[in-house]
């Protein structure tokens, strides 16, 4: 999770939009932590909608231990430092986290198909809708591609001031 804010970060720095200081605080050491609680949600949504809909229990230390091996692929975010795919490498780095975790998922539930399928992409939601929420133009909080949105937050605001303006 650090790598994909470190990536994140670079990306911030090498487009020129500023503090990067502030953002490296906000993002990568912050937002990362953020990040990691939201993970957690994450899980935990998974384990209810998979007790709900499946019916099955599985051992919450076997399922954080599963997706914490499923992180991996967001170590390839640091790739964000590439200005010219950026975006593109959160997006790709976000949905191998997101498969790679339906496969932890899937090993430690033994179950596979739509129950895990719907637990995860409900956990999956819960992350990125949160991580979202924190993310703003004034709080980078986001990891990699979410810094992004702190960019269309602070945009779409000047758009919003300009049409009052007129």
């Amino acid at each position: 999770m650090a790598l994909l804010g470190l990536g994140g970060w670079l990306w911030w720095v090498f487009s020129g939009f500023g503090t990067p200081g502030a953002v490296f605080v906000k993002s990568v050491l912050f937002g990362t932590l953020a990040s990691l609680l939201m993970w957690l949600v994450w899980l935990l949504v998974v384990y209810a909608v998979l007790q709900r809909v499946a019916g099955v229990t599985v051992p919450v230390e076997q399922l954080v231990r599963a997706a914490g091996f499923a992180v991996l692929p967001l170590s390839l975010g640091i790739l964000m430092a590439v200005p010219a795919v950026s975006f593109g490498v959160g997006l790709v780095v976000l949905g191998g986290w997101l498969l790679t975790t339906q496969a932890a998922v899937e090993r430690v539930s033994g179950v596979d198909g739509g129950a895990v399928m719907l637990a995860n992409l409900a956990g999956f939601a819960a992350w990125a809708i949160l991580m979202s929420l924190l993310t703003t133009a004034s709080n980078q909080l986001g990891p990699g591609p979410l810094l992004a949105e702190s960019i269309w937050d602070l945009l779409s605001g000047i758009e919003s001031g300009r049409l009052v303006l007129r």
